[in-house]
């Protein structure tokens, strides 16, 4: 998959959130920028996507009748107009004009996808698909389509799966003709000589390497090799060297002339699909639309693809029901297998297997119709076995697969989610839940549903993270799995259908709650989604059409036809315990004396045995299980009815409490901001109404613990994680019937502080916050032994697992270990937790002394009033702390004072990963306003070309990317790339020499802007990136505010003064100049934490520092002689440190003192600098010089105005920024003292 953001030079850059989860840098949102390094408990199943482009899912149980087709304006909102046509060379047209839009985005579909792949040639439809973005025959520039896009603003990225090939494009409305005709020239006339089809080998290579470590992703695609043999699921999808390269040298396969037949094959016209989505008018997209038809030609059909298969699914009549595919409502663990718009198969787990197959290799029918016709009281079950290596928990997948019906079920799952059913009571946390069960009999810490349907093939199956990897064990898993899914589909065939007909309408109206108040829509997902529908769907268009439909005033209370439960009690005969199929991690396997197969893409061996399980129907302990289960229509009872929006005062904030003294109700500048509503020792309460019109409350509540108790103390962050896990437990399982009506909660330990965060729609906040008030843990409901262990279980899982991180997480977790306060890595983590066990007896007393004492802030936003705020607010702090401290005695979020550049070089800890990978902390000095626009724009600068450098001029490896991040109170340039096939001090090398370079063109590019076009672009940028009127979404107002509250900066202007430091002072170019060589060039100015792992290959294999071919017409790398003098210039001073103690190494250098090491039990006082409104919130007078390139008395003169409008807004003083703010918070002595250790100054009476 080509993976590429284009970050915007001086220009807006496009906020997209299309993913989920953030980032090829962060695990729960963007997979396209850094936003968060801070390392997060997610699903296992979303971490095959992590990396690769994955497009949320958009499905929504309604789907739009057949004889509403003729008045779909009536379904539409009145902003939306669809337009869907066929072209006369036979491409599938939809437009749709939405004058809402800020961007514009445009699809393409093509009907071939890895089942396409020669059989001789592993993963070359994905091959295809990087070769696209590689130029065309008009404009042959490998990095052209980048370097454009870089000039006109715009994201783009593909990806393929098994049945199509996605691309997606988003671009600004004025430049999408010329977006559009340049990438189609690539589309229809890619260049596909040597260079573009070996040079990307490299890349899809790599991205094979970083997944091969995933052992569930490996796992998945284990199940699909093990498809019937005539299967095309059994295809390798990703492609490897192997496979593209090797392979095809060895068989004398010239590989231009396959991509060239591919090409032509399914790259035609009669095989695509375009969706264009902007603010246009729909003629003016029909123009576009019309001279991009005019690029392809009409002589070539397709001669393999979607469209050649037999769609043997007949249209439904209306009778069935209207239920269409846009909005889903998956809960908050969702899985990596949706079935419309995120099932892909390099972006998911999709490609399954191997390149070649043995008789034995498939789980047989013949096995499958024996299994069927046991009438004993056992069930024999085959077991896969995979060893489980170092670093994975002992996963668990039962599954059960499809082959003839599964187009029909792709079907119905895309029309009304037939398999959310199915999904969500699996998933149920409440008592009787498998889940609840599983914990009880101490079988598995967690379980999570996933399934993957596709034209030919489709899997349903649940990932278990089981206590151990025993047999016993695993047959108890199965056992207790067929008994509940006897239950389940014991309901599902019951004559009263009333069970099922209550579920889905009240996922009907669910759904239709969810889109009426959806404030973000994903418009790369959606039109992503509706290019899939109208190649697989061709004959029901209404399926493309439903992603953009509003269903608000469609079939409420609508139930399933009985052609619907019809297809239901058909599907769930898939799932009978008979037909259970297992996978597991074992150990053992190793040791076994059953026979082994190689899974040849992943090198790894497997074995097939058989474990015999009892029949759940026909042994009483199971019959009583399956009486006793949860039944269908008790999943979703909270669907929430009284969603009036409030009204409250935007421009005031109420009457509060300050310490006892009362303040009146006063006006404020900006509607935006929250209103402090009670301060008194020990908590702020803030709050803010519902500004956003949506019937929605979250509370972002954060505990801080006491300095003394916390600082330098990793033992203390271990059983942090420890309570936060046995408080999750209980939340999930005391909310567990709100789940699925649109909660989110969380709660998680970080660096000193538990922050809790719900949300949900306003009807049921209440019911929420008091529960949780009556059940979380304190000092009169401390966790009962058993809890205890459980939890233990599930923290040695989440911290002993590194299957699902990459190598460059895991280096940037270390680097950040060495700067951070009271950061600790997972490896610290991992040492810590192996070298001393956790006991019942330590964690109660740390709970009485440690985890019931602390500081809070909350934030409570949305649609609610103060004074029910203040209550709920109060109730849920007075129930977890029995004694609450001061601010100065909480501990603080800050940066450890080291005094020189630190070299950290460890081995890969993940289990299998060759991956070698190379993380660069760069850091300022504590930061003012202008520090923060700077640094922050030229992050957005250096992405791309950086990224372009390493990952396609000199084909370093698939993940490469520099971003900056504020870390209160300075700001980190992070430059990073990773690979399997560089050795790397080579990485190290090319990392320092690509930002050099790019810093240069960077200096040359701003050298020769003129003056006042440098003024118009950089306050345009500085506007629509820090103005908190751009927080336009009760999410965005959130997350931002939210973030805010977490470090305690409550200053909650500090947005509005970037945006007006910018257009005061940043006016001369060469403050980018300066800035960014004073911050990548060896000074005292700045500090560097650069961290090297080292990937674990086979003994004797050496990294190859060589390309498969070079690319012309490029800047080569460094050569070894000139890696020698970068490294010697850029590191000739480091000193090199443990990963895990921190300690210097014993053949690094000092050039003086760093800092106290941090053992488990260390409480040394360390120095760190720590946040200062007198810093953060104005501007020095060295900075307002250099960004305005002023005289000193002008400068002080534009001080002055800056500070006049400060003092308008009623939050701060004319202070000037004093950097040298620096602190011994371990210090009683120093803890209180004026402007180190002290509350934000902040006067909120004064706003």
């Amino acid at each position: 998959m080509h993976i590429k953001e284009v970050n915007l030079w001086l220009v807006v850059i496009f906020c997209l959130s299309l993913f989920k989860g953030e980032g090829i840098w962060n695990h729960k949102q963007l997979n396209l920028q850094w936003r968060d390094y801070a390392v997060e408990s997610i699903s296992h199943l979303q971490l095959g996507l992590q990396n690769q482009g994955k497009i949320t899912s958009m499905l929504n149980p309604l789907r739009i009748k057949a004889n509403q087709l003729n008045s779909l304006e009536q379904q539409f909102s009145s902003q939306v107009k669809p337009k869907l046509y066929t072209t006369s060379k036979g491409i599938k047209v939809l437009l749709v004009s939405d004058n809402t839009m800020l961007e514009s985005a445009f699809s393409f579909g093509v009907g071939c996808g890895y089942y396409q792949d020669p059989d001789n040639l592993a993963g070359l439809a994905h091959l295809m698909e990087h070769v696209v973005f590689l130029g065309s025959q008009e404009n042959p520039n490998p990095v052209g389509w980048d370097e454009f896009l870089l000039k006109k603003g715009g994201a783009s990225n593909a990806y393929t799966s098994a049945d199509l090939t996605v691309f997606y494009v988003l671009s600004s409305p004025r430049e999408l003709e010329s977006v559009m005709s340049y990438f189609t020239n690539m589309f229809v006339n890619p260049v596909i000589d040597e260079r573009s089809s070996v040079s990307e080998i490299d890349a899809v290579n790599q991205e094979h390497e970083k997944n091969i470590p995933n052992k569930v992703r490996v796992i998945i695609e284990l199940a699909m090799y093990l498809a019937p043999k005539e299967c095309p699921a059994r295809k390798f999808g990703t492609g490897s060297k192997e496979t593209l390269y090797i392979n095809s040298k060895k068989n004398n396969i010239n590989l231009k002339d396959a991509l060239k037949e591919y090409h032509e094959s399914c790259y035609t016209s009669d095989n695509v699909s375009i969706v264009i989505m902007g603010p246009q008018s729909n003629e003016q997209l029909a123009k576009i639309a019309d001279n991009i038809d005019k690029l392809f030609t009409s002589s070539r059909k397709a001669t393999k693809g979607i469209s050649k298969i037999t769609n043997t699914v007949n249209s439904r009549s209306v009778s069935r029901g209207a239920f269409k595919n846009q909005h889903s409502l998956a809960p908050s663990i969702s899985s990596i297998f949706e079935s419309s718009g995120s099932k892909k198969s390099n972006i998911g787990i999709t490609s399954a297997g191997g390149i070649t197959s043995k008789d034995g290799d498939s789980i047989s029918k013949e096995t499958e119709q024996n299994l069927d016709k046991n009438t004993s009281a056992n069930i024999e079950i085959e077991v896969v076995r995979m060893p489980r290596g170092n670093s994975s928990p002992p996963f668990v997948v039962i599954y059960w697969d499809s082959v003839s019906e599964s187009l029909s079920i792709l079907k119905e799952n895309a029309e009304w989610q037939m398999l959310k059913l199915i999904q969500y009571f699996f998933e149920d946390q409440s008592q009787n839940s498998i889940a609840s069960e599983l914990k009880k009999k101490n079988l598995a810490t967690a379980l999570e549903y996933f399934d993957n349907t596709s034209t030919q093939y489709s899997i349903y199956g649940l990932l278990f993270t089981a206590i151990d990897d025993s047999d016993e064990t695993t047959s108890e898993i199965v056992k207790l799995t067929s008994a509940y899914m006897s239950s389940l589909i014991e309901q599902i065939n019951s004559e009263d259908e009333r069970w099922i007909q209550s579920f889905y309408k009240n996922y009907t109206n669910m759904a239709n709650i969810k889109y009426e108040f959806d404030e973000e829509r994903d418009t790369a997902g959606i039109v992503s989604q509706a290019a899939e529908s109208l190649l697989i769907f061709p004959d029901e268009p209404e399926m493309a059409l439903s992603a953009f439909v509003k269903p608000v005033s469609l079939n409420k209370d609508s139930g399933l036809s009985s052609a619907q439960m019809e297809a239901l009690k058909k599907f769930v005969k898939h799932l009978e315990p008979s037909k259970i199929k297992v996978i597991k991690l074992s150990d053992s396997i190793d040791k076994s004396s059953e026979s082994k197969s190689t899974f040849e893409p992943y090198k790894t061996e497997y074995s097939i045995s058989k474990i015999s399980v009892e029949d759940p129907s026909k042994t009483s302990d199971n019959t009583k299980v399956i009486e006793s289960t949860n039944k269908i229509a008790d999943l979703l009872t909270c669907v929430p009815e009284d969603l009036e929006i409030i009204s409250f005062s935007r421009d005031k904030c109420p009457k509060y409490k300050r310490f006892e003294n009362e303040i009146k109700e006063r006006q404020i500048g900006n509607e935006l901001q929250p209103c402090p509503i009670l301060e008194e020792e020990g908590l702020s309460i803030f709050w803010k109404g519902p500004i956003h019109m949506v019937p929605t409350i979250n509370l972002t509540l954060v505990q801080r613990l006491a300095n003394k108790d916390i600082s330098n103390n990793a033992r203390i962050a271990l059983l942090g994680k420890l309570h936060a896990q046995l408080q999750t437990s209980r939340m999930e399982y005391i909310l567990s019937s709100f789940k699925l009506c649109g909660l989110e909660a969380d709660i998680n330990y970080s660096r000193g502080r538990f922050i809790i965060k719900v949300q949900s729609y306003s009807s049921n906040f209440e019911d929420i916050i008091k529960n949780l008030s009556n059940y979380l843990i304190s000092e009169s409901r401390l966790p009962t032994k058993a809890e205890f262990e459980g939890a233990l279980s599930n923290l040695k899982s989440e911290i002993l697992n590194l299957s699902n991180f990459m190598a460059y997480d895991i280096a940037s977790e270390v680097a950040q270990s060495a700067y951070l306060s009271n950061y600790y890595s997972k490896l610290q983590l991992r040492d810590s937790l192996q070298k001393t066990e956790i006991s019942y007896d330590e964690y109660l007393e740390k709970t009485k002394s440690v985890f019931l004492i602390g500081y809070f802030d909350a934030l409570i936003v949305g649609n609610i009033g103060s004074e029910k705020a203040i209550k709920l607010g109060l109730n849920l702090i007075e129930s977890l702390a029995n004694k609450k401290i001061s601010y100065s005695d909480s501990i603080h979020d800050g940066i450890l004072d080291i005094s020189g550049d630190i070299h950290i070089k460890t081995n890969n800890p993940i289990s299998s990963d060759k991956n070698n990978a190379v993380v660069a902390h760069y850091l300022t000095p504590p930061v003012d306003l202008i520090d923060v626009s700077v640094y922050s724009s030229i992050g957005e600068i250096l992405n791309s070309p950086f990224y372009d450098i390493l990952r396609t001029e000199w084909q370093d490896g698939y993940v490469a990317f520099a971003t900056t991040k504020y870390e209160t109170p300075i700001i980190s340039l992070i430059g990073a790339v990773q690979s399997a096939e560089k050795l790397s001090e080579t990485l190290v090398c090319h990392l320092f020499s690509a930002l050099e370079k790019v810093s240069k063109d960077v200096e040359e590019d701003l050298k020769e802007i003129s003056k006042s076009e440098f003024e118009d672009k950089i306050r345009w940028f500085g506007l629509s990136k820090y103005s908190s009127q751009k927080l336009n979404s009760f999410i965005q107002y959130v997350e931002h505010y939210g973030k805010m509250i977490a470090s305690h900066e409550l200053c909650f202007e500090k947005n509005k003064l970037i945006e007006n430091a910018t257009q005061v002072f940043v006016s001369e170019p060469n403050v980018y100049i300066e800035k960014l060589n004073k911050l990548i060039k060896p000074s005292s100015s700045r500090k560097l934490v650069i961290v090297e792992l080292i990937g674990n290959t086979n003994p004797g294999e050496k990294g190859n520092d060589g390309k498969l071919v070079s690319i012309a017409n490029v800047d080569e790398p460094p050569t070894n002689e000139e890696c020698k003098e970068i490294l010697k210039s850029e590191m000739g001073k480091v000193t090199l440190m443990d990963a895990i103690s921190l300690q210097l190494n014993s053949s690094g250098s000092s050039n003086g003192k760093l800092r106290a090491s941090r053992n488990n039990n260390s409480k040394d006082e360390t120095k760190y600098r720590i946040y200062g409104s007198d810093i953060q919130c104005n501007v020095s007078e060295d900075n307002a010089s250099s960004a305005s390139g002023k005289d000193s008395k002008e400068v002080k003169s534009m001080l002055s105005l800056f500070g006049r409008r400060l003092s308008s807004m009623g939050s701060y003083s004319q202070s000037k920024a004093n950097i040298s703010i620096e602190s011994s918070i371990g210090n009683k002595k120093n803890s209180n003292s004026a402007g180190t250790n002290k509350r934000s100054s902040c006067n909120y009476s004064k706003l």
